[in-house]
């Protein structure tokens, strides 16, 4: 499921996360100068979602396990999947963190469980994929996608496809990263045509193939010509809705692309998982992991953003739109609505994976030597 250039994304990363030259206790076999045999590190994961839903979780857990064979002295002992609850992604961090060093949440979700959480276990260090805390935790990177920003351009490209001036969005379990590319993808239509209906309809699962249908076929039925699914398994009920409806409205998908699954697969919000979840593990096995939150919208390419599929990428109006809109995130002149993205914090965080670290005040003392005391616990 990889999408990047892994060395291009490394020095991204490198960028990032990595407080300098600092000598890794704890590394793989290619880094080891000959100092002593690297330490075992112990590695547990919990998903929102199922390790084989195609989508959103497989990706992280394929990027864990591709982190265990760059470093053959990490292993993942588990993996909790399905946490669809606050109480359950509670106990799922309650069980792994007392027996890993490291724990590798995957969700927006997981972002407020780790406030309540993390400072219960200060000897073990989490990561979040695709989420944030909203207070600092000195044993915590968040990285956390702006998934909004990418359904903003979902929403300049279905405006432009519309023909019934009716389009929907189906959204899975109700959580940042949902409500976020909810909002996004209103406000991008909304850019193009403010007339334009968005019919919106959060099933609360992302995986339920019966309730993505039911939900997708709602909304055919009331015009909608041009349909976002932003689901995971449950994308295969929208499918279905599409083709049984006899027109095949034109789709977009999230995480991977996959542009064959549907006839009318208009394109992509790429969110490479697999990549990102086996780098910032690799910096943390080399002790240079930085606490804080990392917000990615569009400025890395390699690690989110919006891809049209063969088929759409041939019309030059929705290449030009997308193409266009792509390049004024970067520049400055789109800016999401508020309930499309994460807000800022007052503790550490960066712009994207280049960007200079902001709000260190007060946190010197926690924040620049990375991870390297946990890696020696």
């Amino acid at each position: 499921m990889g999408f990047v250039d892994s060395r291009k994304l490394a020095l991204a990363l490198s960028a990032v996360v990595l407080a300098g030259a600092v000598a890794a206790g704890c590394g793989s076999d290619d880094d080891d100068d000959g100092g002593g045999e690297a330490t075992d590190v112990k590695m547990g994961s919990t998903l929102i979602g199922p390790k084989n839903d195609k989508s959103f979780s497989q990706a992280a857990y394929e990027g864990m396990v591709a982190a265990t064979e760059k470093f053959p002295n990490l292993e993942l002992t588990s993996t909790l999947e399905n946490r669809e609850t606050d109480q359950a992604r509670a106990d799922a961090l309650e069980t792994l963190a007392p027996i890993n060093q490291l724990v590798v949440a995957v969700s927006s979700s997981f972002g407020p469980v780790l406030d309540v959480q993390a400072p219960n276990f200060p000897d073990s260090y989490f990561l979040n994929i695709a989420g944030a805390t909203e207070e600092f935790q000195p044993n915590v990177t968040g990285l956390a996608n702006e998934w909004g920003a990418p359904a903003y351009v979902i929403g300049v490209v279905a405006a432009h496809l519309t023909k019934t001036d009716v389009v929907g969005y189906v959204g899975g379990a109700e959580i940042p990263a949902t409500v976020h590319a909810q909002h996004g993808f209103s406000a991008g239509v909304e850019s193009v045509d403010p007339n334009i209906e968005v019919l919106e309809n959060i099933t609360g699962d992302f995986n339920d193939v019966a309730e993505g249908k039911a939900a997708t076929a709602a909304m055919i039925s009331d015009d909608a010509d041009v349909i976002f699914p932003f689901l995971d398994a449950g994308i295969e009920g929208a499918y279905e809705a599409g083709r049984e409806s006899g027109e095949a409205p034109p789709m977009f998908k999230i995480t991977v692309p996959d542009c064959e699954a549907y006839e009318n697969m208009v394109g992509t919000e790429i969110v490479d998982n697999e990549e990102m979840t086996s780098e910032l593990i690799a910096s943390y096995m080399d002790g240079k992991l930085e606490p804080g939150n990392i917000y990615l919208d569009l400025q890395s390419p390699e690690l989110q953003t919006f891809e049209l599929c063969p088929k759409y990428a041939q019309d030059e109006e929705l290449a030009r739109v997308s193409k266009e809109t792509i390049a004024a995130f970067n520049a400055g002149e789109i800016e999401l609505p508020e309930d499309a993205r994460y807000p800022r914090p007052d503790f550490p965080y960066r712009e994207g994976l280049d960007g200079e670290l902001q709000s260190t005040e007060g946190f010197e003392d926690q924040i620049g030597d990375g991870n390297q005391e946990f890696l020696e616990k």
